[in-house]
C-alpha cells in the first residue's frame, strides 16, 4: 500500500510539472494561447446563440423545463472545458507517438506509460471560456430553480463531475488504443467525437434503446447527464449506484485493453 501511495504521489507531482511546462510554453508563445482562446470563445458564442433560442421558446422536453435544460447545457460546457484542458491535446497526439517512435522514448521513463501518454500536455486556452460559461449557466439555473446552493449540493455535483471525468477519459481513450494495431484511429475517434455532441441536450429526448446504450454500453451519455440529473433531483437508486460503478468499470476496461495493446506493440525501429 505504501509503494502504491508513493507512486501515486510521484505521478501527481509529475502532472503538476507537466502542467507548469505547458503553461510556460503558452507564455513563450502567447500568440498560440490568445488565438486558441479567441477561437474557442467564438465557437462558444455560436453555441450560446442556439441555446438562447431554445431557452426563449420555453418548451418542456419530456418534463425537462428550460431552466433545467440550462443545467444540462452548463454541465456539458464544463465537461468540454475538462476534456479540452486535460485530454484533447494528448489524445490527438496518440497515434503520432506510435508512428514517430516517441512512444519508445516514453517507455524508458520511470513513470506509467499510460500516464505519460494521457497527461503529458495541458491546454490552458480552450478551457477558460467554457469553464466560465458553464459555471455561469449552472449558477443562473440554480437561482431560477430555487435550488439551495448548499455545501452538500456543491460537493455532490463536483463528485459526479469527477465521476464523469473518469468516464470521459476512458471512453475517449479506448479508440485511441486501436492505433497500436491500425497506426491510425482517426475515423473511430471522429465518430465518438460526434457522439459527444449527444450530450448537448438532455438524454430524455432520445429513445430508450439509445439511452441504455449511451449509459451502460458505451457510456457517452453518462458524461453530461449524470451530474445534471443529480442537480435536478431525478436520480433514482440504480442511477445513484451507477455513478460509482461506471467509472470503475470503464477504467478497468481501458486499463486491460491498454495492457493488451502494449504487450503486442512492436517498436517503431523494429
Amino acid at each position: 500500500m505504501s509503494i502504491s501511495l508513493t507512486e501515486f504521489r510521484k505521478h501527481v507531482r509529475m502532472f503538476f510539472i507537466f502542467a507548469k511546462n505547458s503553461l510556460v510554453g503558452y507564455m513563450e508563445y502567447k500568440a498560440n494561447f490568445y488565438s486558441g482562446l479567441i477561437m474557442e470563445t467564438v465557437f462558444l458564442f455560436s453555441k450560446l446563440i442556439y441555446i438562447l433560442f431554445v431557452f426563449q421558446l420555453g418548451i418542456e422536453i419530456n418534463g425537462i423545463s428550460p431552466d433545467q435544460m440550462l443545467i444540462f447545457t452548463g454541465t456539458y460546457t464544463i465537461m468540454i472545458a475538462i476534456y479540452t484542458g486535460l485530454f484533447m491535446d494528448n489524445f490527438y497526439r496518440f497515434a503520432g507517438h506510435i508512428r514517430n517512435g516517441t512512444l519508445d522514448l516514453y517507455m524508458t521513463k520511470p513513470l506509467s506509460l499510460q500516464f505519460m501518454i494521457s497527461f503529458r500536455h495541458v491546454n490552458f486556452a480552450f478551457p477558460i471560456p467554457n469553464l466560465i460559461a458553464g459555471i455561469t449557466m449552472i449558477a443562473l439555473a440554480w437561482r431560477r430553480l430555487d435550488i439551495e446552493p448548499s455545501l452538500i449540493h456543491v460537493a455532490g455535483y463536483i463528485g459526479v463531475i469527477l465521476s464523469s471525468t473518469i468516464v470521459t477519459y476512458s471512453v475517449l481513450l479506448l479508440p485511441q488504443i486501436l492505433a497500436f494495431w491500425t497506426v491510425k484511429s482517426g475515423s473511430i475517434f471522429e465518430i465518438l467525437d460526434k457522439c459527444w455532441d449527444l450530450n448537448n441536450m438532455p438524454m430524455y429526448i432520445y429513445p430508450k434503446w439509445l439511452r441504455r446504450i449511451g449509459l451502460y454500453v458505451v457510456p457517452i451519455l453518462f458524461i453530461t447527464n449524470m451530474p445534471s440529473i443529480y442537480l435536478i433531483d431525478r436520480l433514482d437508486l440504480f442511477l445513484g449506484i451507477w455513478i460509482f460503478v461506471a467509472p470503475v468499470i470503464s477504467l478497468l476496461v481501458v486499463r486491460l485493453f491498454w495492457k493488451l495493446a502494449v504487450k503486442r506493440y512492436e517498436s517503431a525501429s523494429s
